[in-house]
């Protein structure tokens, strides 16, 4: 008889595709955002507006969220964020002015920014040390494939109607799919699943049983339990250095998402010249490469160097800075080169996702895990909607109206290099000669052994 798949796996797979729906919108506003500017008059500015007023709210409600993740639990959050998201976007295909656009950008950030840090919550709880940055590349795959098949699917679907309008109705009505699959499969912990067997309780809680914060067997209290030693405040979580760091790698990998999101599809299209659904394959290259480079840095990171998350975050960003320059550096269409860009962005840009969003489940708990996540994703939300701003000021026009993106990503390579010194700043274990109190974590901060916190 073949053992049957740990619910944990079907868990990390049902929001991942739950997710994956969610990110729809945004890869669609991206690459349609030739044809909506077009269609209600939006110059380069109104879209970095855009963008600015989706992140500058969507960063304060990652931190609301994770915090009601935490008092609620994740699944209502969830639930929540899956309806706003439905609306939000059959709104965005009803918009016909420059400023509904702009109200509708920051409506989206506020509402649908409930939708990660839940979603990792629960992945942090059903995966222990050896297995989460697997996990969490997982879910990163939402963000990182979704745009892969989803921009091609967009510019077809909007092409064939000639209407960017049905695709944000249609798209907008497949919330009912995520919604249902919460509903029926997502736990917010693994005690609260009926058919849980005692290898996959026991896999969740190793972490805490080795540290003697439970005991084997005893789970039906295990929030309380590891809780009841275990509180982070908010203030706690600045104590310890390597936090501090990961929230700025957070910032910059942030800032190059967003940076890829927003404008390799206008980068393509107004440097290149090329039509609405050959840009949306060649962006798709850059979402392809990522899904390769997230999945092999995550099993590294897991695998190989067993959970020291540090060398793969720096991989990251020293492989990423070269070829953002060499993207900044084309101007025109030299197909080769445009492909070693985008692949080369791709794979290096998307590393770290896996290794440093299991960092705080690890410096701390899980149990504050939405705490320790809503403030570090909405730090880095945050200041990359103001990256946005700067990279639209950066692009010039000539007079012959032709646009030179190079600046702006330039800004992109600097800030991957401020990646480097913030990665640089992390500590997988205590320094030689360090004296660590047994009720302190890294660096300082309150937690792990007798706290139930998993320090690496």
């Amino acid at each position: 008889m073949r053992p049957r798949i740990p619910y944990r796996w079907i868990i990390a797979i049902v929001l991942f595709v739950a997710y994956s729906i969610q990110y729809l919108d945004r890869v669609k506003s991206s690459v349609l955002n030739p044809m909506i500017a077009h269609d209600i008059g939006l110059s380069t500015g109104d879209i970095g507006t855009g963008a600015f007023l989706m992140l500058l709210f969507y960063g304060p409600s990652q931190y609301v969220s994770g915090l009601l993740t935490d008092k609620f639990g994740p699944k209502r959050i969830l639930v929540f964020s899956v309806v706003a998201w439905s609306v939000m976007t059959m709104y965005m295909g009803a918009i016909q002015t420059r400023n509904e656009y702009l109200l509708r950008m920051a409506l989206f950030g506020m509402l649908v920014g409930t939708e990660y840090v839940p979603s990792a919550r629960i992945l942090m709880r059903w995966f222990n040390k050896e297995g989460r940055a697997r996990a969490q590349t997982i879910l990163a795959w939402a963000w990182i494939l979704t745009p892969a098949w989803a921009s091609v699917v967009a510019t077809q679907f909007a092409a064939h109607a000639n209407s960017w309008r049905i695709v944000f109705v249609v798209t907008g009505a497949l919330g009912v799919v995520p919604l249902a699959m919460i509903l029926l499969f997502v736990f917010d912990r693994p005690e609260q699943y009926k058919k849980i067997t005692e290898e996959e309780l026991e896999y969740a809680y190793r972490d805490e049983i080795a540290s003697g914060t439970i005991k084997r067997g005893e789970y039906r209290n295990a929030q309380q339990d590891i809780m009841r030693n275990g509180a982070v405040s908010f203030l706690d979580l600045f104590k310890n250095k390597t936090y501090v760091a990961v929230v700025f790698v957070d910032i910059v990998m942030q800032i190059t998402l967003y940076g890829a999101l927003t404008w390799i599809p206008l980068y393509l299209s107004d440097t290149f010249g090329f039509k609405l659904q050959t840009m949306g394959w060649w962006s798709g290259l850059y979402f392809l490469a990522g899904a390769v480079g997230s999945f092999v840095s995550s099993y590294l990171s897991d695998k190989v160097f067993h959970g020291n998350r540090k060398i793969m975050i720096l991989a990251c960003f020293i492989g990423l800075a070269p070829f953002v320059v060499l993207l900044g550096s084309l101007q025109h269409a030299n197909q080769l080169l445009l492909t070693i860009a985008l692949c080369g962005m791709g794979f290096f840009g998307n590393m770290a996702w896996g290794p440093f969003l299991a960092l705080p489940a690890e410096i701390f708990t899980p149990e504050v895990y939405g705490k320790a996540m809503g403030f570090m994703n909405g730090a880095g939300y945050f200041v990359a909607a103001f990256s946005a701003k700067i990279f639209a000021i950066l692009v010039t026009v000539d007079a012959l109206g032709k646009k030179d993106y190079s600046n702006g990503w330039y800004f992109i390579a600097l800030c991957v290099v401020a990646g480097v010194l913030a990665a640089s700043r992390i500590k997988t274990g205590s320094p030689a000669g360090e004296q660590r109190h047994p009720d302190h974590g890294l660096n300082g901060a309150p937690g792990p052994r007798e706290k139930g916190q998993n320090v690496l």
